[in-house]
């Protein structure tokens, strides 16, 4: 790290508690997916029995990867999450692709992705009909708040992630409680039957992930969280797991009042599983206060992957392998104020270019690729840094679990097509090309 290059990074501020840090997470992760992937895993599992499954598979998933990139984090508390632990176990030129792809693909797929439902549910409360332009016009204004919030002192964005966090969990939770326990008016809708199939569950777990996603980006913030070594792991595991419980107990609730028919015909904005199942044990206000929910949601997590995606310019920037003005930390808000607008622009261009399904289908398989690399790095940094200080360490067996389970969702891309591949693999091209450019030291 040059002199010139240090003041940037080491300008961020340590102002995120435990308390934030899983808020975070939990805001980083509940979003799009649990309203509305259900009906795409029911469709592709082929079963309510196999669909639940898939959700707990899933949620083991997250638990190992967040638990393994605890360790990482604890160990390499810089911003930029897995860029440092690349970095140090495969050389610069990974790190680069990796930061490329972040920005080019990963960070504005993501934040599209929020824009984009939180535009359709706004449809749905208003009582509009679906309507394209329309809805870019909302997702760009949804775009413009989250931006807004993100150049606020981290604290300042924390708290307000924070209250946004309580407020999508307890809904969450309400309507969890709701698919469970209350009494509900069957559905009328029949779908024909269908099988399951191995093929079929890989593609689901695809959709799943993009639902968990969300438990390793606390770690792009690691120098901007207190005793950032002790509170990492914590909050990683607890938000983690917290996600984990809610998408359960709603899966089961979606199970208990839509059955599969209802499931795997729901669709998008009033027609959504979460809204059926609000419809159906609690009238047309439940329909509309799901929509509510589910805009603050997904404000909330545009709001986190902002924050969280930002931030992998500033150690690239700092390392000199990209452009240096994007590393630097305004001095009154100790944010990357210019990062955080790039990000967000890259964003808005994907909301007009892109659907909702290429979004999560081109961040799924575009990222893990990235987090089976962190993992191996995990091992990697085992053998060639034993003596790294390690305030955390993840029993063995958990890195195996993600690094199958990553290996299952890799694999379920390809058997569905490959077509969700094609776009991740042109972009993630274009990054190795750029790796070998020469860069100023």
């Amino acid at each position: 790290m040059s002199a010139e290059a240090e003041p940037s990074e080491r300008a961020l501020r340590a102002e995120l508690g435990l308390l934030s840090a899983i808020a975070l997470v939990i805001n980083a992760t509940i979003g799009t997916g649990i309203f509305r992937t259900p009906a795409a895993v029911a469709q592709h599992a082929g079963s309510l029995g196999a669909a639940l499954v898939v959700w707990g598979l899933g949620a083991a998933i997250a638990l190992a990867g967040a638990l393994s990139i605890a360790e990482l984090s604890a160990s390499l508390p810089r911003a930029g999450g897995i860029y440092e632990p690349l970095r140090r176990a495969f050389g610069p030129r990974v790190a680069f692709v990796y930061g490329f792809a972040k920005i080019a693909l990963l960070a504005p797929s993501a934040v599209g992705s929020f824009a984009t439902l939180a535009a359709e549910s706004i449809e749905a409360l208003l009582g509009l009909a679906p309507d394209r332009p329309r809805e870019i016009g909302i997702a760009l204004a949804v775009l413009v708040v989250a931006l807004a919030t993100n150049l606020l002192r981290v604290r300042s964005s924390g708290g307000i992630q924070a209250a946004v966090t309580a407020v999508k969990y307890g809904g969450l939770a309400v309507l969890a409680i709701a698919g469970l326990a209350l009494p509900f008016t069957p559905s009328e809708i029949v779908a024909p039957p269908s099988s399951v199939t191995f093929a079929g569950v890989l593609a689901a777990l695809v959709s799943v992930m993009w639902a968990y996603d969300g438990w390793a980006d606390l770690a792009s913030l690691a120098a901007e969280t207190r005793d950032a070594r002790r509170t990492l792991p914590r909050a990683l595991a607890i938000g983690t797991l917290a996600v984990g419980a809610i998408y359960l107990a709603t899966n089961l609730g979606y199970a208990r009042v839509l059955g599969w028919s209802g499931l795997v015909t729901a669709g998008a904005g009033a027609e959504m599983a979460g809204a059926r199942l609000a419809h159906a044990t609690l009238g047309a206000l439940g329909s509309r206060a799901l929509s509510a929910l589910v805009v603050v949601s997904c404000v909330g997590g545009a709001m986190a992957s902002l924050l969280t995606n930002s931030r992998a310019l500033v150690p690239m920037a700092t390392d000199g392998t990209f452009v240096r003005a994007l590393g630097r930390v305004d001095p009154k808000s100790g944010t990357p104020r210019l990062a955080v607008v790039v990000t967000g622009v890259l964003g808005a261009l994907y909301i007009v270019s892109e659907s909702f399904e290429e979004l999560t289908d081109g961040f799924v398989v575009g990222y893990f690729p990235f987090y089976a690399l962190a993992i191996l790095a995990l091992f990697v940094l085992r053998k060639t840094e034993p003596d790294l200080p390690r305030p955390f360490r993840t029993p063995t067996i958990l890195p195996i679990v993600f690094l199958a389970g990553a290996a299952l969702v890799l694999g379920g891309a390809v058997l569905d097509g490959g077509q969700r591949m094609i776009v991740p693999a042109i972009i993630l091209a274009v990054g190795v090309a750029l790796s070998f450019v020469p860069r100023r030291a």
